[in-house]
Order: C-alpha cells, then structure tokens, then sequence
C-alpha cells in the first residue's frame, strides 16, 4: 500500500469525526454535517469490509456511532431547552378545554407532566397551544392534569385511577387523549414515558408529594 492510499485511508475517519463534532457545536441546520458523517464512516466500513485494514472498519464504526449519539445529544438539549412558561393553572386548564371542546378541535392529543414538574401538551399546536414547558404557578401540575382529564373525557375518573396507581409504583405517565369521530366524545388512555420515568412530587400536595 502506497503512502498516499494510507493517508487516504487515515482521512476518511478523520472527516467523519470533524462532521461529528459540527454536529455538535455548530448552531442551526446540521443536515449537511449529517450527510457527510454517514458518507464518511459508511466509506470507511466499506473499505475495511473490502479488504483494507481492520483499524479502517473499527474506526468507520467509531464515527458511525458517535454520529448517532451525537444526534442523540442534540435532539435531548433541544427537548431541555424549550421555552418555560409561567401559567394561571385556572386559566390553563380552561384553556385546553375550551381548545378541545370547540368546533374543529384536534382529533388527539398528549400530556404529561416532566420531572421539573412542567407541563407539556403535544397536538394543540394548530390550536394556539405551544409545545412549550409549562410551569403552574403554585398548583400542582399532576392534580391540573387529573381534573382536566376528569373533566373531558368520559373515562376520566377511571383513568386517573389508573394513573395515581402508576405514579404511586414510581412510573411516571402520559395522557393520550382521543376524540370519537362519530359520538365526538374524548376518551383517555395512558403511555409509559419513555427516558427518565420518576415522577415529579410536588412538595405540598397531599396526594402527589
């Protein structure tokens, strides 16, 4: 092997890990810094596959991981960083039902409460909800999100049941609330959180603390 295959050979790693370090410390569109980390670690593993060196296909294999949890890293801060928003719970509450009762409401939707006793809600974007971290000033988000749902589904009650018995077994849960396309009535589910599955306690609440 010539000196100029070898260093051809060294430089393809070492562009995929520089991809994968704009991917993570570059700010904005990362598509092209993508693109060439999957092209270089994929050319990489094909040329050790091939018969080029072995140090070739473990370091494409290298690149190739740490390009997906790099990927990993920025979809996590992205989900830490969303806007937290100061709310009425009152308000808050009413304003999901109302959003949810009106003519041409969404036909699903999902809450839960995070670990930083924030509220998100997925689905009511279209509605004037955003998909932002919302903080009830003084309430306790579990209580807020039990007696919205008590009072907008028709298994409500039933739901929530279900619900304080998952979060007394430290299994935190969300909502997926969907409306019936014939009776129009809404109907409430639950869905494990997928990552950290503690929930939150709020400190003077009797019933979530």
């Amino acid at each position: 092997m010539s000196g100029w295959q070898t260093a051809g050979m060294v430089a393809l790693p070492v562009l995929a890990g520089w991809s994968v370090v704009r991917i993570l410390v570059r700010v904005g569109a990362r598509s092209g810094d993508y693109a060439a980390a999957a092209f270089w670690s994929a050319l990489a593993i094909g040329l050790g596959l091939g018969g080029g060196p072995g140090w070739l296909l473990a370091a494409g294999c290298v690149t190739a991981v740490a390009a997906l949890l790099a990927h990993l890293l920025v979809l996590a801060v992205r989900a830490a960083n969303r806007p937290q928003a100061t709310v009425d719970p009152a308000a808050f509450r009413a304003r999901l039902l109302e959003v949810c009762t009106a003519d041409g409401s969404p036909p699903a939707l999902m809450t839960g409460v995070g670990p930083d006793g924030t509220i998100t809600v997925w689905g009511l974007e279209e509605a004037g909800v955003p998909r932002d971290r919302h903080h009830p000033s003084g309430a306790c988000p579990n209580c807020l999100l039990e007696e919205f749902v008590t009072e907008l589904a028709v298994n409500g009650e039933q739901t929530v049941r279900q619900y304080r018995a998952q979060l007394r077994r430290r299994a935190n849960q969300l909502f997926v609330l969907r409306r019936g396309v014939i009776s129009g009535d809404w109907e409430a589910e639950l869905s494990p959180v997928r990552g950290p599955k503690a929930p939150y306690r709020h400190a003077t609440c009797p019933v979530h603390r």
